[in-house]
C-alpha cells in the first residue's frame, strides 16, 4: 500500500497562489452548499501552545485530517510558530494515500481564502492595503491580495522592527511596482488604505474603528478563540460581515462573540449567489475567518493529485515487511 510524502518546498510547488484562489471558491461553496462534512475541530492545549485536529470529507473527493500545532515563542527557538501534518484518505475505502507538511499549505489556503473575501468584497478600484503584522500569515494575504487587485502601495505595521524590515525588504524586491511604507501604528496605515489585512496573535483589537475609511475592505484572519479578537466593536458594528463558518464563528471568532454581532452571510453563501457582496462603494466591509477544515481539503486533494500525476514525492509501502 503506497504512502506519497510532500515536504513544504513540494507543496508550495504544486500550489500557486492563482490557484489555491480557485480551490477556495469551491470550498466554501461547497461547504454553505452542505456538501462538506466537517465536524467541530478538537483542541488541546498546552503550557507552550496548542494543537488543532481538523477532520473533513468532501462529496465525491476525499477524507481529510489536519493535525497543526501553534507554538507561539517558537520564532525565538529558530522554528515556525505554525508546524503539522496534513493527511489524505480514499474516500472509498479509507487507505491512507498521502501525508504532506500542513504548516504551507495551512499559510497558502489561509491566504487564498483571504484572497477570494477580498476578491468578492473590496472595491473594484482598491489599490493599497495596510498590513498589520509581518509574519507568514501576513505575507500569504498580501500575496493573495495582489492576484486579484491591482495593488499599488502597502503600508505595513509591526512592532516587531526586524520582522517588519524583512519583509518589507522581501516584497521590495518580488514586487518592485508597489511601493511598501513602514509606518508607526496601525492606525496610521488604516486611515489610508483601501484593505485592511491584519494577521497577528494579538489578543486585543489591533487597530482604531475611528481610523477606518469609508469603503474599506477587512480581513481578520488571526484570533480564533472566543476569548481575542483582532477587530474592535465600533469597526464590527459598521460593517457587513461574512465568516468562513457560522457555526465555526459562533464557537471562536472572539472578534464576533466578544461584542455579540451576528455575521451577515458566510463566504460560500455569496459565492453560491444566496447572499450579496458588496452594496455600495462607501460600505465597510469584513471578512472574519477562524479557517475551516473544508480549505485544508480542498488544497491538500489538488496537492496529492498533482503529485500523483507528476511522480512527485516519496512513496513508502505500508504493507512491507
Amino acid at each position: 500500500m503506497p504512502l506519497r510524502i510532500l515536504n513544504k518546498k513540494q507543496v508550495v510547488e504544486l500550489l500557486p497562489m492563482d490557484k489555491a484562489i480557485a480551490l477556495m471558491r469551491s470550498a466554501f461553496g461547497d461547504l454553505s452548499a452542505g456538501r462538506v462534512v466537517m465536524p467541530h475541530r478538537g483542541r488541546i492545549d498546552v503550557e507552550q501552545g496548542n494543537m488543532l485536529l481538523k477532520p473533513a470529507a468532501i462529496e465525491g473527493d476525499g477524507l481529510y485530517v489536519k493535525l497543526a500545532c501553534t507554538f507561539n515563542a517558537n520564532p525565538q527557538r529558530g522554528l515556525p510558530s505554525v508546524q503539522g501534518l496534513m493527511m489524505v484518505f480514499d474516500i472509498e475505502t479509507g487507505r491512507p494515500l498521502a501525508v504532506m507538511d500542513a504548516a504551507e499549505l495551512t499559510a497558502i489556503r489561509t491566504g487564498a481564502g483571504g484572497g477570494l473575501a477580498v476578491d468578492l468584497l473590496a472595491r473594484a478600484d482598491s489599490r493599497s492595503v495596510a498590513l498589520i503584522g509581518a509574519g507568514v500569515q501576513s505575507r500569504t494575504q498580501l500575496l493573495a491580495a495582489i492576484e486579484v487587485r491591482p495593488i499599488e502601495r502597502v503600508y505595513l505595521f509591526d512592532p516587531n522592527t526586524a520582522a517588519a524590515e524583512k519583509l518589507a525588504s522581501d516584497l521590495s524586491a518580488s514586487h518592485p511596482g508597489i511601493g511598501v511604507e513602514r509606518v508607526g501604528t496601525s492606525d496610521e496605515g488604516v486611515a489610508q488604505a483601501d484593505i485592511v489585512l491584519t494577521a497577528t496573535n494579538s489578543p486585543v483589537p489591533t487597530f482604531s474603528g475611528s481610523a477606518v475609511r469609508p469603503g474599506t475592505h477587512i480581513n481578520a484572519i488571526g484570533a480564533y478563540t472566543p476569548d481575542k479578537r483582532e477587530v474592535d466593536e465600533p469597526t464590527v458594528r459598521m460593517a457587513y460581515v461574512a465568516v468562513d463558518s457560522y457555526e465555526s464563528a459562533r464557537t471562536e471568532a472572539g472578534d464576533l462573540v466578544i461584542p455579540g454581532v451576528q455575521p451577515d452571510a458566510e463566504l460560500g453563501e455569496i459565492v453560491n449567489g444566496d447572499k450579496p457582496g458588496r452594496t455600495g462603494d462607501a460600505q465597510v466591509t469584513l471578512f472574519k475567518s477562524v479557517g475551516v477544515a473544508a480549505q485544508d481539503a480542498a488544497a491538500a486533494g489538488y496537492v496529492y493529485r498533482q503529485a500523483e500525476q507528476n511522480h512527485i514525492g516519496l512513496t513508502v509501502d505500508l504493507d512491507d515487511a
